[in-house]
């Protein structure tokens, strides 16, 4: 099979961080190429920055360059700290706002 120390140390790598995760993460982890996976364990440090990158890149279909370019822009960040307004208060009638 012809596998090499490094290819080896980044399996138990992989296995000792997912092992115990949820079946989402884990889900969406397992469609990823290799070295997208690689980037996640090299460069995240977190499991919900893992979930997040890892959801993206499938849904979005990322390359590993987009991938890593999402990363280096902390577009994790960004997102997690968006400020999540409505303008109900403003444009929906009294009558109807807590239906």
């Amino acid at each position: 099979m012809g596998l090499s120390p490094r290819n080896l140390w980044n399996m138990k790598r992989f296995y000792e961080r997912y092992y115990r995760q949820n079946t989402k993460l884990l889900q969406s982890v397992a469609v990823l190429p290799w070295g997208h996976n690689l980037l996640l364990l090299d460069k995240i440090k977190t499991i919900e920055e893992v979930m997040f990158y890892a959801n993206e890149a499938v849904v979005k279909g990322w390359s590993r360059d987009l991938l890593l370019n999402a990363i280096k822009m902390d577009s994790y960040s960004r997102v997690a700290n968006q400020l999540k307004t409505h303008n109900f208060d403003s444009t929906l009638p009294v009558n109807h706002m807590f239906i």
